[in-house]
């Protein structure tokens, strides 16, 4: 073998040796790894996870109901509480059955058709303007005094349902309407007794029909003076 070939053959086999010692020869590195080069405290500690955003703010809010006492679980639900201690709508009251005391004395005039006629809807809204009537409480007119809130007297539908509805003028008709005064009123007995009378003679020549008594027999000269003296007598027991 030449001279030349041989030195190349050491020179290699050196190479080699070197990098083998340097790879294999290090102890240190034996144990520390390349994965392993990390150091520091962070290195070995597991990462926990974290809240942002409104998800923070959540679990927030529900630690401080909890230190107060409260309950996480009252959280957008409020309302839903509120509503649940809301009672339930009872049924509409009928109208023309008033609540309150019994009245002390109640004095009627009836107002009727004859000859099979009837009155309609707008014949009898035209004679309440005339008369100053209101509709108003249990869907009946009324005349109120300024300053009251009771009706001096009131007038009703003389056939059932005994009310009138609001929406139906348009198609109402009727037999007749009844004119009632109920004591104690807000004005005197015997003054209320003449303006209910007035309108009961007025109304009756708007609309063409009878004058009747309580009792629907005509009135009369004679029972217009028994009942200013029952009025008299009423005025006289409460004063």
């Amino acid at each position: 073998m030449e001279t030349s070939t041989l030195r190349w053959i050491l020179v290699i086999v050196g190479v080699a040796i070197v990098a083998s010692i340097f790879l294999f020869g290090n102890p240190e590195k034996k144990r520390k790894p390349k994965a392993s080069r990390k150091t520091g405290k962070d290195s070995t500690q597991r990462q926990e996870p974290t809240l942002d955003g409104s998800a923070a703010e959540d679990e927030a809010r529900a630690l401080e109901l909890e230190g107060e006492g409260g309950d996480a679980d009252l959280l957008g639900q409020g309302e839903l509480d509120i509503d649940a201690e809301k009672p339930a709508p009872g049924p509409r009251p009928k109208p023309g059955k008033p609540a309150g005391p019994t009245p002390d004395k109640i004095v009627t005039l009836f107002l009727l058709a004859t000859d099979n006629r009837v009155i309609t809807g707008a014949e009898l809204l035209q004679a309440t303007v005339h008369t100053g009537m209101e509709f108003g409480d249990m869907n009946i007119f009324h005349r109120v005094p300024e300053g009251s809130e009771k009706p001096i007297f009131s007038m009703a539908n003389a056939a059932k349902p005994g009310y009138f509805e609001r929406d139906e003028w348009n198609t109402f008709e009727t037999t007749g309407v009844v004119l009632f005064l109920t004591l104690p009123a807000p004005v005197n007995a015997l003054d209320a007794w003449d303006s209910m009378l007035a309108t009961g003679r007025r109304m009756s020549e708007i609309l063409h029909v009878d004058l009747l008594d309580d009792e629907r027999n005509p009135f009369t000269r004679q029972r217009e003076a028994q009942v200013r003296e029952e009025m008299r007598n009423y005025a006289r027991q409460k004063s």
